[in-house]
């Protein structure tokens, strides 16, 4: 049964004031230069689409899927606006009134689907390790051959993780975490233990729902949320996530079932029990066998969705022998922005090559984000531009950095 019969809410959309404060932190409006292409104007496109039952015109949607949903406006808005809720639900009028795409579809489709999203992502990673990936970004066109370039091995075998009953923390696996970054899941459980933890990984756990939410596929969005409310109910304890993208839409599932009378306080505990890896972690006395200079990426979902920043960074200056550096625009979105690099490829690779450049400029051994879409889009522009620098996750690169600082980019 759907409660989302006002999926942008007028209280939202009235705390914008159009003051423009937030135009040059948005991505697409630097990129772009068009003013509806901005969050303040997509909010007024907002609320012309919602005040008329008429299918928006083509050029208005173009303008509300161009956003990345990153989120670095509500950073910089002084009025709280609420701009991620309010495209989400903007996302989903559209999609009540027309066809959302066959390659959003799919993907979407995907993520949600376990044995399917398995099979892509073997054949993913077969491709990859052959060289297949990179022979097909260099000879197809357009975007096959830009999605190409995006494909790297996976990170060994899968993860499976274990159900326990004696467990004081529980960590959500998430979908392309649990097939594509079986290392930095695994990784991510060794740091909870060696701080103390008894870690369970409930087996009735399935995709967050943020992809779907992103794309306008409220009722997608909400039915996953309810089957993961339910898989980590056998306990109280803190839910740790080692994916931003993920652990922003899960804190938010108090919103996402909000108007669903039978789910929305349960939705709310839930929600208040999730932590990011970073946040749970201990710093710990550690040393590099060399100096290993690191630039650390923020994740949008982490800095503007979370509001998290200084916890990683001071995980990373606990280890002796890392020389952390800074780069311009550190929290400027690396075009990712979970399938946008896919049905936006253009604005996606001028956003990635934007920040393969800064990164570049600091010289570094090694590149440590919190998110895989964020990995997998700097390593492919890094390929490209001819680095050798490793981009890993933040949890790899605490369980091991000198492991996580050597071998092939």
């Amino acid at each position: 049964m759907a409660f989302s019969s006002t999926p942008v809410r007028s209280e939202d959309l009235a705390t914008c004031i159009s003051c423009g404060l937030c135009l040059n932190d948005c991505p697409t409006y630097r990129v772009l230069g068009d003013e509806a292409d901005s969050p303040r104007g997509r909010i007024q496109l907002i609320r012309t689409v919602i005040a008329s039952p008429a299918a928006p015109s083509e050029t208005t949607v173009e303008h509300l899927e161009a956003c990345l949903v990153c989120r670095a406006c509500e950073t910089a808005c002084p009025s709280g606006v609420p701009f991620g809720r309010i495209m989400e639900g903007a996302r989903e009028v559209l999609r009540e009134r027309q066809d959302g795409g066959a390659l959003a579809r799919t993907a979407l489709d995907t993520v949600a689907r376990p044995r399917r999203l398995a099979l892509a992502a073997r054949l993913a990673d077969i491709g990859a390790r052959l060289g297949l990936a990179r022979l097909a970004a260099r000879l197809l066109p357009g975007r096959l051959g830009w999605a190409a370039s995006l494909a790297a091995p996976a990170e060994g075998p899968p993860f499976r993780g274990v159900d326990r009953e004696d467990a004081d923390v529980s960590v959500f696996a998430g979908c392309i975490m649990r097939e594509s970054f079986g290392d930095t899941e695994r990784a991510t459980v060794r740091l909870l233990e060696r701080d103390g933890h008894v870690v369970s990984v409930p087996e009735e756990q399935t995709c967050c729902g943020a992809l779907h939410a992103h794309a306008g596929d409220g009722e997608r969005a909400r039915q996953l949320a309810r089957y993961n409310i339910d898989a980590f109910s056998g306990s109280d304890g803190k839910i740790v996530v080692n994916a931003a993208g993920c652990g922003a839409h899960l804190k938010d599932y108090g919103h996402v079932l909000g108007d669903d009378p039978f789910w929305a306080d349960r939705a709310k505990g839930f929600a208040a029990r999730v932590r990011d890896v970073s946040e749970v972690v201990k710093p710990a006395p550690a040393r590099t066998t060399r100096a290993i200079r690191v630039v650390y990426q923020d994740a949008c979902h982490l800095a503007h969705g979370q509001r998290i920043r200084a916890q990683p960074r001071a995980l990373l200056r606990a280890i002796e022998g890392v020389v952390l550096v800074d780069i311009e625009d550190a929290e400027r979105c690396c075009g990712s922005a979970g399938i946008y690099n896919l049905t936006h490829p253009e604005i996606s690779r001028e956003l990635q090559q934007d920040k393969v450049r800064k990164i570049i400029e600091a010289s570094p051994d090694v590149i440590v984000s919190a998110n895989p879409g964020c990995i997998l889009q700097v390593a492919a522009g890094l390929r490209a531009a001819g680095s050798r620098a490793r981009v890993v996750h933040l949890a790899r690169f605490l369980d091991d950095p000198d492991l996580a600082a050597a071998g092939d980019p």
